[in-house]
Parts: structure tokens; C-alpha cells; sequence
């Protein structure tokens, strides 16, 4: 089978989050299952520099009132064979930042979707290569399976379309003039296509258009045909719930291994897990000047700042915590303004207690996961959750709501099973989060529990072989055999 992924995104060569951690990744394992899995991407002003090799026939096509004209070039994704193929249009493209700039979002944000899932149906006319399968992902190619509809009757071939959903929350709302100038047939306008309370609404678009639908988790898969998370796309969710599979995620468990990470101060192996732990804690609470006290619970936070994350009810408890248990905190993350500041003040007013390191660097984030005893993840929605995967590789117990991915993940203490890989709990309150805190301070005192809880976080496997062998079956039916 051949697959085209149409990502924005793809890690190591450009990425904002778990959506290109996942484009990155994915192919490789279904590579390994003998797919022909090949990924296109626009050329961000951040691949100008990758090498690359320039295919002589471009691509053009309307947009609007204008013709555009892409330029196609190629390159491997790291240590593979996986082929990515790069869109260069410098007018949409060749600018800092994939989604927005210090300004805000792009304002032509929705001609640069259509141009990247346009160039998917256009490609073959370029590299010579015919796609079974177009695996788009996300807003910002959801409409790529629109395209291929549009003209459907065209292929010689079986063609079918997959979308996955990373995270529903980012939809991709425009206008309907912004519809029009995608020249996508008028009657793909209206309840059943694009329209979403009289904007044009990429994703649904997507959703409506795609011949089978994935999303990163199998709760996740459920909560999203509900009101509470289905983020006014509920009734299209419904609608297609036939076609709806939960795949839950996988990590690279070659690039996040403890027992190899040159990140680390000490090797973190399973057998001898509280040795190569210690030494990180201690490199940890030196590096931030938090006192020196191994017995003393040590949480990780590794996050994006923001409503969906659920950390402004840390923030709430803190206070709380400092007062009535032993514990530190060292916070890495950016986004809510709010909660920057917030977590910074307390840094500053409780130096020895927390640490906070607004930004993101990611071999701070495994000194944090390897460093940690616990990790926090009292997110209100997750629909998969990369975090908590890496976290329990390290060494680190994790903390999360019971929501999504991390319901699918973790295993909450007690399970009864002795199976308990961290805990969970059910309110995104600041009391419900304080209480299951307090849990895993009760833990921390029972060090042979602790440690066999976190053996079990350690054993726990995420390769992204199980899921692959999924999404074959996936695509399989989408082609309906």
C-alpha cells in the first residue's frame, strides 16, 4: 500500500508539538510493516537550510483570483528511508512560525491549508508517484480529503482518504469567502461539508469528507461524540462514528531510552532504577538550587501553559502544599502570560521549594522527567499525552486526570491487580488535583511500594509497532477491502 501523510508538521525537521512528534514517527513504523509511507510538508522558512533534492516539473494551481506555482523538493526523514516532500511557495510559506508570528495567526492561514492539501491531490504529477492513501492530519490538512472527493472519478486507481484528529480544540474557522477561494464545489458548502455556524470549518469539513477518521487515543475517540468534549463538532463526530478508530500514540522508545540519554547525569536501567534516579534528582535540584533533600518528593511539570493543561489548579493549591507536605516543584513551559508570571513569582518567593523555566528546551525536559519522582498532568481534556508515555519511561510516576489518553495510559493506584503505574483523578478541581497529591506524598513514604509502582511505570511499553498494524487496518478498510 502507499501512503501519503499531509502534515504541516513533521519532527525533527519542523515542529510545534505531539502532532509532528506523531508525523515524525508513525512512518517509520509502518515502514516497518512493509508500507510505502512517504510524507508532505511545506517548505517553512525553517527547511530552507535542510538538504534537499529539487524535482524539475513544479506544481500550479488557482487559488482565489491567483495561480500559485510550488516548487518540489525532497529529502529522508532522519536515519530512514522515509521520503518528505517539501511545497515551496515563498509568498505562503517562507516565513517564521508554521501557525502565527509574535502578531497572532496568520490572517491567510486558510489559503495556506488549501495550498497544502491541494499540492497532496497534485503531487503525483511531480515525483511520478501515486498515493492509495492520503493520511491528513489535522485543521490545516483536513480538506485534502475534499479534494480527492472533488475529483475522485478521475483515478484509475482505488483512492481513499484517512484523517486523523491530534486535538479537536484547533478547528481551523475562517470565512465563507475564504470556501470560495479554495474552488472546492459550492455543494461541499452547507451542514454536510464545510459550514459550521455559518463559517467555513476546515476540520469538519475534513470530518464530513474523509473516508475513515482516526484520533490519538480510544477514550479520547469516545469523549469527542459527547457535548462536554466534542467542541461543537459532536453531531458530525455522531454522524461519522462509524468510521471513528482511537489509536493511541506511541513514543520513539530508541530516542527517549534513560539507560542511553546523553541529557542525563546518571543511566536510569530497570533493575537498578533508584540509583540512576538519585543521581538525577540531586543533578536536578542543584542545577535550580532547590535544597538538596532525596527524601523529599520531587514533581515534574512539562507543559504548555494554557486552559487545556488544567495548571492554574496547581497554581490554586501551592500555597497548600508548601505549607502542609515536603515536596518540590520545577515547572518547565510557556503560553498563559497569567501563569508564567504566576509560577515565576512563587519561584522567586520559595527558591529552595520551586523552580520555573519559562521557554522549552528538550534536554531540560529529560533532565525533568529523569529527575522527577512524580509528573503532573492535570489536564481537563488530553487526547493522547505524550508527556505521561515519556515520564514513565524515565522513572517518573504520573499524576493525570482521567481524561483521554491518560486514561488509556495509566493505570492508577491501587489498581488491585498490582498493575498500578501512577494515579488518576476525576474532577478538574483544585481539590480533586490536591487530594490525589497528597496520594502519591502517602506513596512516597512507603519507598518499596514506590518503587515497585515505579517498575511498573518503567515496564510499561509504548513502540509505535501496535499502532501501526491499526492504522494498516485502517487504511486497508478505507480502500474498502
Amino acid at each position: 500500500m502507499k501512503i501519503l501523510f499531509v502534515s504541516p508538521e513533521v519532527s525533527p525537521l519542523v515542529r510545534t508539538g505531539g502532532l509532528g512528534d506523531v508525523v515524525g514517527s508513525l512512518p517509520l513504523a509502518l515502514r516497518e510493516i512493509g508500507l510505502d509511507v512517504r510524507i508532505l510538508c511545506p517548505l517553512h522558512k525553517e527547511c530552507k537550510d535542510i538538504p534537499r533534492i529539487l524535482f524539475p516539473k513544479p506544481i500550479s494551481f488557482r487559488l482565489g483570483k491567483k495561480k500559485y506555482t510550488f516548487f518540489v523538493s525532497s529529502t529522508k526523514l532522519e536515519k530512514s528511508e522515509v521520503p518528505v516532500y517539501f511545497i515551496g511557495n515563498d509568498v505562503l510559506f517562507n516565513r517564521s512560525g508554521i501557525y502565527s508570528d509574535e502578531k497572532g495567526d496568520f490572517p491567510d492561514n486558510a489559503l495556506r491549508a488549501f495550498a497544502l492539501s491541494k499540492a497532496a491531490v497534485e503531487l503525483e504529477k511531480s515525483i511520478g508517484w501515486e498515493a492509495e492513501i492520503f493520511h491528513a492530519h489535522d485543521w490545516m490538512a483536513a480538506s485534502t480529503c475534499a479534494f480527492i472527493n472533488a475529483i475522485k472519478g478521475t483515478y484509475k486507481r482505488k483512492v481513499g482518504s484517512v484523517l486523523t484528529i491530534h486535538n479537536l480544540e484547533h478547528q481551523g474557522t475562517f470565512s465563507y469567502q475564504d470556501f470560495l477561494d479554495s474552488h472546492l464545489p459550492t455543494k461541499y458548502w452547507g451542514m454536510e461539508g464545510f459550514e459550521h455556524n455559518g463559517a467555513l470549518n476546515l476540520l469538519k469539513g475534513g470530518i464530513q469528507h474523509a473516508t475513515k477518521l482516526t484520533t490519538v487515543s480510544p477514550t479520547y475517540a469516545q469523549e469527542i461524540k459527547t457535548v462536554e468534549f466534542g467542541q461543537g463538532l459532536e453531531k458530525s463526530l455522531l454522524y461519522r462514528a462509524g468510521d471513528l478508530v482511537g489509536i493511541l500514540n506511541g513514543i520513539d522508545e530508541s530516542s527517549w531510552d534513560p539507560s542511553r540519554d546523553s541529557a542525563l547525569a546518571g543511566k536510569i536501567q530497570i533493575a537498578t532504577a533508584d540509583e540512576g534516579k538519585d543521581v538525577c534528582k540531586s543533578t536536578l535540584q542543584k542545577e535550580f538550587s532547590l535544597a538538596q533533600e532525596p527524601k523529599v518528593a520531587l514533581f515534574g511539570v512539562v507543559s504548555r501553559l494554557y486552559n487545556q493543561k488544567g495548571l492554574d489548579l496547581l497554581l490554586k493549591i501551592i500555597p497548600s502544599l508548601l505549607q502542609n507536605s515536603k515536596s518540590q516543584f520545577v515547572i518547565l513551559g510557556s503560553g498563559d502570560s497569567h501563569q508564567e508570571r504566576a509560577f515565576s513569582e512563587f519561584a522567586q518567593r520559595n527558591p529552595t521549594r520551586i523552580a520555573t523555566s519559562i521557554g522549552f528546551d528538550d534536554e531540560l525536559a529529560r533532565r525533568i522527567f529523569a529527575g522527577s519522582d512524580f509528573f503532573l498532568m492535570p489536564s481537563r481534556f488530553e487526547p493522547c499525552g505524550l508527556a505521561q508515555q515519556y515520564a514513565m519511561r524515565y522513572g517518573s510516576i504520573p499524576i493525570g486526570r482521567e481524561t483521554g489518553g491518560l486514561a488509556d495510559t495509566i493505570v492508577s493506584h491501587p489498581s488491585g491487580q498490582d498493575l498500578s503505574n501512577g494515579f488518576l483523578f476525576k474532577d478538574a478541581t483544585p481539590q480533586g488535583l490536591n487530594e490525589v497529591i497528597h496520594k502519591a506524598l502517602s506513596l512516597f513514604e512507603k519507598q518499596l511500594e514506590f518503587f515497585e509502582i515505579r517498575k511498573n511505570a518503567m515496564q510499561r511499553r509504548f513502540s509505535w509497532v501496535t499502532a501501526a498494524e491499526k492504522y494498516a487496518k485502517t487504511y486497508t478498510w478505507a480502500l474498502g477491502k
